[in-house]
């Protein structure tokens, strides 16, 4: 009951970060991205777990991107027990727009919530980075690393993630 207020508090104050950026949106340049690739990480165990993300880019300068992004991680326990994170986050990250190749840098927190398996609710701090490749107006490609420190500082995982990405 704890875990699911706290999930829904965390994603109400999401939503308003988002929300309150809407009337701006049409002053910066708003993208959707989804990624996925595998998770080395030291949480109850050590292994590669797999994760998938989704994130919202707003730059509201050049140069300036405002992340909120979504995380599902999947691994296996020390006890052999399949356990499933959800993990909201938000970055923010300075990018450099070099034509169609924006390299960028960052950080930021969070929080990460057991949907399956055994765990609790914890924050959560990561560093970022990566490269957006421009194909066209509309698309994109990613390359990311986001090292995240997970009820600091006693775990940890380090996503490794490509994807696509698409301008709103």
């Amino acid at each position: 009951m704890r875990r699911a207020m706290s999930l829904r508090l965390l994603l109400f104050v999401l939503c308003g970060i988002i929300g309150a950026g809407s009337p701006a949106v049409a002053q910066g340049r708003l993208g959707f991205a989804i990624a996925a690739g595998p998770s080395p990480y030291d949480l109850s165990g050590t292994g590669t777990g797999g994760a998938g993300a989704a994130f919202l880019a707003w730059r509201p300068l050049r140069g300036l991107v405002i992340e909120p992004g979504m995380t599902v991680f999947s691994y296996q326990s020390q006890f052999d027990e399949r356990t499933t994170l959800l993990l909201p986050e938000l970055s923010v990250q300075g990018e450099l727009v070099l034509g169609s190749f924006r390299p960028f840098i960052g950080g930021g927190a969070g929080g990460a919530f057991t949907l399956s398996g055994t765990g609790e609710t914890a924050a959560t701090l990561h560093a970022v980075g990566g490269l957006r490749v421009d194909l066209d107006e509309s698309w994109g490609l990613l390359g990311e690393m986001r090292i995240r420190a997970v009820h600091p500082w006693t775990g940890n995982t380090v996503d490794i993630m490509f994807g696509v990405s698409r301008e709103l």
